[in-house]
């Protein structure tokens, strides 16, 4: 008997009784022993799908697409048609690159109707969904996004920047206030401002919020520039000004934007309020420090060598054919691993509010593939590295903290946004410190 059976026969078992629970007092024996049947086949259809999902996103790297959608699809009705808005769409594409367009446009459309997916930037853009373009119901999809983009940001505006357009949004302009820091997001590689949406909307009670999305990202058009850090540093600026956003400005970047914000603060540090790295690129790491992880695990000068290899073959091919609007911002992360070291130590840190946030959360789902080295320890081992470079880097300043989160992913906007709030409410309450001692020196 299959476990769906078995499950409708608990389901069948628990509605014969109902009439015999409403006509008489059941004994604790009895609801426990309900409760735990239906209880063991919930865990055991949870770990069925966690398992297909796995299966699914595996044989989607092994470019077996046809097979991982049909994984998904188990997956799917194994959680009684419940599922996340990202394995929804990772089955579009599965199905859209197995050339079955009705399953992939369900699947999407299922996350446009039910998940309010607004990222129409992303799904325009992205190789694996080419073969639905000239689909008919394909236009009709794109409106369906479009318009959940807007209801989900009514203040959503284009402007124009240098002959193109720059996607941003402002919330809590009413806050505005002269010398009062306006606090602006920077977005990890390749991804859209929608995931700090909970956060914006916390924070904008009291302060003016900006954030934007970076050429090729969203719906801001290519610029056909490489986004080197000095190009979004001049970008994200001009974008600023353009909304009539005066500094002080408290920054927040998540990865890669982490290292996009340190460098507006190189560049221009009077006009910074504070400064929050959440889950941080790590901006202070020399041409060749990058070893110290794979040295300290214990593997040999050739093992690095070969593995840093296989690397830069991944990252050639993924240049060559995937999105655009990641392929080029993994080309200017490599010019910035050359000279960036330089761009940063151009000024220090100001003296200003500076928070390090950290995830300590090892993926739980990580494909336990042969390796040279135990991946979680490597893990480990990396983090600690890190940690050390931000302590030495807030060390000297009033008003340094490092924060970090043991549960949590590198989507720390997801798996734990109140850390990220609670941190830029304590960088606005030192800021205030600092201006008051100011105005009391004076």
């Amino acid at each position: 008997m299959t476990i769906q059976n078995k499950q409708r026969n608990a389901d069948k078992f628990i509605k014969n009784h109902y009439y015999q629970f409403k006509q008489m007092k059941a004994t604790p024996l009895f609801l426990g022993l309900v409760i735990f049947t239906v209880s063991l086949f919930g865990q055991h259809n949870n770990q069925k799908y966690s398992a297909l999902i796995r299966t699914a996103d595996s044989l989607y790297n092994a470019k077996d697409f046809k097979n991982s959608a049909y994984a998904y699809s188990n997956a799917f009705k194994a959680n009684g048609g419940k599922a996340t808005l990202n394995e929804r769409y990772n089955a579009a594409c599965s199905w859209a690159l197995a050339n079955y367009p009705d399953s992939a446009l369900y699947n999407l459309n299922y996350i446009v109707t039910f998940k309010n997916y607004t990222n129409s930037g992303h799904i325009k853009s992205d190789p694996d969904l080419i073969s639905l373009h000239n689909d008919s119901r394909w236009k009709a999809l794109l409106e369906a996004v479009h318009a959940n983009k807007k209801k989900t940001f009514p203040n959503l505006d284009l402007i124009p920047l240098n002959g193109f357009k720059v996607e941003v949004i402002t919330y809590g302009m009413e806050n505005m206030k002269k010398g009062k820091p306006v606090i602006v997001f920077e977005n990890g590689r390749g991804t859209d401002f929608e995931y700090w949406l909970p956060i914006i909307k916390e924070v904008s009670n009291d302060y003016t919020v900006f954030a934007y999305n970076r050429p090729r990202i969203g719906s801001s058009e290519d610029d056909n520039q490489l986004p080197t850090i000095n190009h979004i540093t001049d970008v994200l600026r001009q974008s600023l000004l353009a909304k009539g956003l005066q500094p002080p400005y408290i920054f927040v970047g998540h990865s890669w934007g982490a290292a996009i914000i340190r460098c507006f603060a190189s560049f221009y540090p009077d006009e910074i309020a504070g400064l929050i790295f959440v889950d941080p690129h790590d901006f202070v790491k020399k041409p060749g420090s990058g070893r110290l992880p794979y040295q300290e695990i214990g593997l040999t000068e050739n093992q690095i060598d070969s593995l840093f290899a296989e690397y830069d073959k991944w990252a050639d091919e993924y240049i060559a054919q995937g999105p655009k609007f990641v392929a080029e911002e993994m080309k200017a992360q490599r010019e910035f691993s050359k000279s960036g070291f330089e761009l940063i130590n151009r000024n220090p840190l100001p003296d200003v509010p500076v928070h390090f946030i950290m995830a300590g959360g090892y993926p739980l789902n990580t494909e336990k593939t042969p390796s040279l080295y135990d991946q979680e320890k490597m893990f480990r081992i990396n983090n600690n590295i890190k940690m050390k470079s931000w302590i030495e880097l807030i060390n000297p300043l009033k008003y340094g903290k490092l924060f970090y989160s043991s549960n949590s992913g590198h989507i720390i906007q997801k798996d734990d946004p109140d850390i990220i709030i609670s941190s830029i409410k304590l960088a606005l309450k030192d800021y205030d410190k600092i201006k008051k001692g100011i105005e009391t020196s004076r």
